[in-house]
């Protein structure tokens, strides 16, 4: 295998010049980028928006998408409110919760598994539900807690002697874990087979719909555990916490170089494009560009990403049917008459 071909592979490339190039241009552009405050902003808000992120990204890779996850993130924050508040320990508070988003991504993967419903769908209708029942649990109000114990200090305090979040450590750490299951395991191989051709994956003995209906309950969980993470570092949650979550995480993944069609993905280029999205909110509003700038151009990132990875996976094809093609030097086998 050449070179080029090995750099083909490695699809974190690209998001990683992408980050370094925006580094380069945000600090020329401000002296206060790399100070704690706004590392500690642009690090929380990539760590919220990337766990939900890498969940995402482990279902696409499978073949299937969750646009509910936004729902679920605040149904995580609302639900852990009112339990606390309502006198449960924290600790079972967060197991609940848990297990009702794990429950949410079981039902999604439920429909589309067993009934064939394309999970856009499937998901989309999940996501009016569950707003429904956000507003419902927290009666349209801000759901506020002031307490304070080892639970909230580990999923929502600040790494000792810095002022940058828990939460980051969390996603970091969750990274590693799927990067693992999908990199070094039998089931991450299941996990890209069960994006490809379902029939083809059967015959293989890949058990598609369980490999999904598990992907699913993952990234719902994920999402609900970034909202708990998100309501244990401000002690405030709401119905609209959240919000455009689903489109944000899609993003994450495709800047980072997974593909919309499945199979193909990197959990850590997800985390770079994580990264991207926090430090582009943060540069934007250090150098003074109107807030209302910062989806036009993540829309314009995400198309510029799409083109990007299509032309890769073509160039990677186009490179492994080349070895197959005749060398200049060789001179194609003649086929006697009468046996072709």
């Amino acid at each position: 295998m050449n070179v080029v071909e090995d750099h083909l592979r490695r699809r974190e490339v690209g998001p990683s010049i992408g980050l370094v190039a925006l580094l380069v241009i945000f600090g020329v552009m401000s002296s206060h980028l790399f100070s704690r405050q706004e590392i500690s902003g642009a690090t929380s808000l990539a760590a919220s928006i990337g766990i939900v992120a890498i969940g995402v990204t482990f279902l696409m890779i499978s073949g299937e998408f969750d646009l509910s996850v936004c729902a679920v993130f605040a149904l995580g924050a609302v639900v852990f409110g009112k339990l606390v508040n309502g006198g449960f320990p924290l600790w079972l508070a967060l197991v609940m919760v848990l297990a009702l988003a794990a429950g949410i991504g079981c039902a999604n993967g439920i429909v589309t598994t067993r009934f064939a419903i394309p999970s856009f769908i499937t998901t989309l209708a999940t996501l009016l539900i569950v707003q429904g029942i956000d507003l419902v649990v927290s009666g349209g109000n801000t759901i506020l807690y002031f307490g304070n114990n080892w639970v909230i200090s580990i999923l929502g305090g600040t790494i000792p002697h810095t002022t940058i979040g828990s939460r980051v450590l969390w996603f970091v750490g969750l990274t590693a874990l799927l990067w693992f299951v999908l990199e070094r395991t039998s089931y991450g191989n299941w996990v890209s087979a069960a994006g490809g051709r379902a029939g083809v994956a059967r015959a293989m003995g890949v058990p598609t719909k369980r490999v999904k209906l598990i992907n699913f309950a993952v990234c719902s969980t994920f999402a609900a555990l970034a909202g708990i993470m998100q309501f244990a570092s401000y002690g405030a949650a709401s119905a609209q916490d959240g919000q455009d979550y689903e489109l944000l995480a899609i993003v994450a993944a495709v800047i980072g170089g997974t593909s919309l069609f499945g199979v193909t993905g990197t959990i850590v280029g997800t985390f770079i494009g994580a990264l991207i999205l926090g430090l582009l909110q943060t540069g934007l509003i250090l150098v003074g560009v109107p807030g209302s700038w910062y989806e036009p151009l993540i829309g314009a990132i995400l198309v510029l990403a799409v083109i990007v990875n299509v032309r890769l996976s073509n160039l990677s094809l186009q490179t492994a049917f080349g070895r197959f093609a005749p060398r200049p030097d060789e001179t194609p086998t003649s086929v006697p008459a009468g046996k072709a």
